[in-house]
């Protein structure tokens, strides 16, 4: 993981995040998203609820730090659990039972194309990272949003051997603790960011001996 920026201040994620998912359905940005209550995180959730948003994690969140996670740590990331549902969430455990290859989203975003074709996750369609829960284990990260983006880029790598790619991210760190969301997952507030020993600069070989060889589909 190479960290970009600590401190990322929750008004940014927010607007991003709004900004960016309303923008791949079509949809405006809200066009009152600078009044929205930036230190209430249930005000902001009752925002995103009223615009279609998903609520929870990006205003349970006081500060993010943004990042360049690494194979390895796409690796330790786990997905909702309904994508495959009666398999494990940790993308490490799915690739080595083979699921990845299997995967297809439904309709056809933007980004599957984008992606498929050797395109890079950039920052401007960063992933939203929070720690995992205990639940989650043996998974470190949980992705909020990003799910299907991070499928078809570990279905590119796995394909092509492509292990230097990275995946920008905005990574949950400061809890705020007046969050509904925080209150209803107390672990969360002591499970803050681990940065020490940046994955993305251990070398590539680390990340080839993780990857079983498989193809995904070519659709």
């Amino acid at each position: 993981m190479r960290v970009d920026r600590k401190d990322v201040p929750r008004e940014k994620v927010i607007r991003f995040y709004a900004t960016y998912d309303r923008g791949k359905k079509g949809d405006a940005v809200p066009a009152d998203l600078a009044t929205w209550p930036r230190h209430d995180p249930d005000g902001l959730d009752r925002k995103l609820t009223e615009h279609g948003l998903k609520t929870g994690v990006v205003a349970a969140y006081r500060t993010w730090i943004s990042a360049q996670l690494s194979v390895a740590d796409l690796l330790e990331c786990a997905v909702a659990s309904d994508i495959f549902p009666g398999e494990p969430r940790a993308l490490g455990q799915l690739v080595l039972r083979g699921k990845l290859a299997e995967w297809l989203p439904r309709g056809a975003p933007t980004w599957w194309r984008t992606l498929g074709n050797g395109w890079d996750l950039e920052a401007g369609a960063a992933l939203i990272v929070r720690p995992a829960l205990s639940s989650e284990a043996p998974a470190k990260w949980y992705v909020e949003d990003g799910s299907g983006r991070v499928l078809v880029l570990l279905q590119r790598i796995l394909r092509f051997g492509e292990t230097q790619r990275t995946a920008w991210a905005y990574i949950g760190d400061t809890p705020d603790e007046r969050s509904a969301f925080m209150r209803e997952h107390p672990e969360l507030k002591e499970r803050r960011p681990s940065l020490g020993g940046p994955a993305a600069e251990q070398g590539v070989a680390a990340d080839e001996a993780r990857l079983p060889s498989q193809s995904a589909p070519r659709s």
